[in-house]
């Protein structure tokens, strides 16, 4: 979803509120479990549209250990700025030549892209290792077996390491 904040942007001090309610079935690398909910206040300081809020939903994860599937509560606190293209250049019919910079590539010509803001400010809050439980003890590396629903009937044999034969020669 694109949201115009070009009606904010045109006059410092003007402040705007959007209860956020987004589907992110469609984010890529989310599998939201529902929708997006929050709110976002923008304020235009003059050279800044300055964004805060919260956003919150639950996303489904695969545990890196035993590799189940599980949700995962995610709340965001929002803090942004993005630079407002000159206001009165774009009522006085000529705005200025505005090349978005590679860092705000989600604000462009006073429009946000909504969607993929949600998407990242997500990610960001995901861990790099999901795990289902602290206490996962994983999957069984003979059989494949989850370990944690009462083992497997593999024995904890070692492995044939290369180093067994040195072992074997130093005695």
């Amino acid at each position: 979803m694109k949201l115009d904040l070009s009606d904010i942007a045109a006059e410092v001090g003007k402040q705007f509120h959007y209860d956020v309610d987004e589907d992110c079935a469609d984010a890529e690398g989310l599998k939201c479990i529902e929708h997006v909910t929050g709110h976002l206040d923008f304020t235009n300081t003059g050279r800044l549209m300055v964004m805060m809020g919260s956003l919150s939903t639950k996303i489904e994860l695969e545990c890196v250990r035993c590799l189940k599937t599980y949700v995962m509560p995610v709340s965001v606190k929002v803090e942004e700025g993005f630079p407002i293209q000159n206001p009165q250049a774009v009522m006085a019919g000529h705005p200025e030549v505005f090349e978005p910079s590679e860092e705000d590539p989600l604000f462009v010509e006073n429009v946000l892209d909504l969607t993929e803001f949600i998407r990242q400010a997500i990610l960001v809050e995901l861990p790099m290792k999901p795990l289902c439980d602290e206490a996962c003890l994983g999957l069984c590396a003979v059989c494949g077996k989850p370990l944690g629903e009462g083992g497997c009937s593999c024995k904890n044999e070692k492995s044939g390491s290369p180093f067994d034969v040195l072992r074997d020669l130093l005695g």
